[in-house]
């Protein structure tokens, strides 16, 4: 979805033990600079009385008895239905080569992520190009708004000024590497910026989709439409309507408010899905069938935390990291997921997990959002939340 390298929209880098840091150009207002891997520690974050959720689950003699899960290997109805999250790569393999690259997303691919997140716009001459910031300077050679300029001629010629220099991909690119034989179960969660129009980003990824021969099973089953406002809704729902929809959010207030009656699933910010509020989220959620996505979950003990969870998925820069810890919890799920010191008292150390330094975060996304897209209280129709067959979608 953005985070401790976190995945915003224009998300907030949080580093370690410092704090929050958002940056604002003065008229474009770009994606402030991410690292590929701040979350350097592990987080259940804290709430408003400074309890991290996670703390109880330490008490417990059996880590699973929060999930309801047996410890034989398959004792229990729960235990047989337990999962383990999915990893998409964020911005493809981000840690390891340029964000939102083919190099990138074929590494993610090849570190045995389920899926890729990336970014989404339109250029000049429609052109739909995966790229996270409205404006080109933090990560290529280029200057100025993606928007502005046409992919012919000027944006080809764009490189990124990490090595290995790399284009900018476009989404028909992304597409061909998803429809490679090694690739097919690979997912694609397609983050829809803010400053697009609905409209005509759902109608040309639209047209880009169903050029594909066969795109009704090749395709379509693999897509998620990614959002970060409600005006991006109706139109998901009208053109792609066979693609669920995810509400990307820093807030719980904000899902709960307006994006619940209109989502399939919710990818939510690590630290605020750890705090008290999101993990009663979390628990709604569960009852009503709706997906939880966390992201940008790069540390040990986080991934840990949220197989705990029992979530649908996380965005992760180091799909290659979570391979390992996969394996890990495979081979042996009590011994990879039992609570060591590290776990209980580094959530406490790092000012990232405190409530005010998310919640503050949350608040300047939220006035960055309604200032690209307007405001959140816009009337959406009643509209069906059934994910239709493709071939019945006109």
């Amino acid at each position: 979805m953005t985070q401790p390298n976190q995945q915003l929209q224009y998300k907030p880098q949080i580093k370690g033990n410092n704090d929050i840091n958002i940056s604002r150009p003065e008229s474009t207002l770009p994606t402030p600079v991410l690292s590929p891997s701040n979350s350097i520690g592990p987080s259940p974050a804290f709430s408003t009385v400074l309890q991290s959720p996670a703390v109880s689950e330490f008490e417990l003699e059996n880590p699973f008895d929060k999930l309801g899960l047996g410890l034989g290997s398959a004792s229990s109805k729960a235990a047989d239905e337990w999962q383990i999250p999915e990893c998409w790569g964020h911005r493809g393999a981000s840690a390891s080569f340029p964000e939102n690259t083919k190099a990138s997303f074929i590494e993610a691919c090849k570190a045995g992520a389920d899926g890729i997140e990336t970014d989404i716009h339109i250029t000049a001459d429609n052109v739909l190009v995966l790229f996270h910031d409205p404006e080109l300077h933090r990560t290529t050679d280029g200057e100025g708004l993606i928007h502005k300029q046409p992919w012919d001629g000027v944006l080809e010629h764009v490189r990124t000024k990490e090595a290995p220099h790399q284009p900018i991909p476009k989404f028909t690119e992304v597409l061909e590497i998803l429809l490679q034989p090694e690739n097919m179960n690979v997912k694609l969660n397609i983050d829809c910026k803010v400053e697009n129009d609905p409209t005509k980003l759902f109608s040309l990824m639209k047209d880009v989709v169903q050029s594909y021969p066969g795109w009704e099973t090749k395709l379509a089953p693999r897509l998620i439409l990614g959002i970060w406002h409600p005006k991006f809704i109706s139109p998901a729902c009208e053109i792609l309507p066979y693609l669920p929809r995810y509400a990307i959010s820093m807030s719980i207030e904000q899902c709960s408010k307006y994006f619940w009656k209109n989502c399939h699933g919710f990818s939510i910010m690590y630290e605020v899905l750890a705090s008290s509020k999101g993990q009663s989220f979390l628990n709604q959620a569960k009852k009503e069938n709706k997906k939880i996505c966390c992201w940008t979950v790069n540390s040990c003990e986080e991934m840990k935390q949220c197989v705990k969870w029992g979530i649908k998925s996380i965005i992760s820069d180091k799909p290659g990291l979570w391979r390992k810890i996969k394996l890990d919890i495979e081979t042996d799920r009590v011994k990879a997921l039992k609570p060591t010191l590290q776990s209980v008292i580094l959530p406490y150390l790092y000012p990232k997990n405190y409530w005010f330094q998310y919640a503050r975060a949350a608040k300047e996304e939220t006035e960055y959002l309604v200032r690209e897209g307007g405001t959140f209280d816009i009337q959406v129709p009643v509209i069906s939340m059934n994910i239709v067959k493709p071939s019945d979608s006109a």
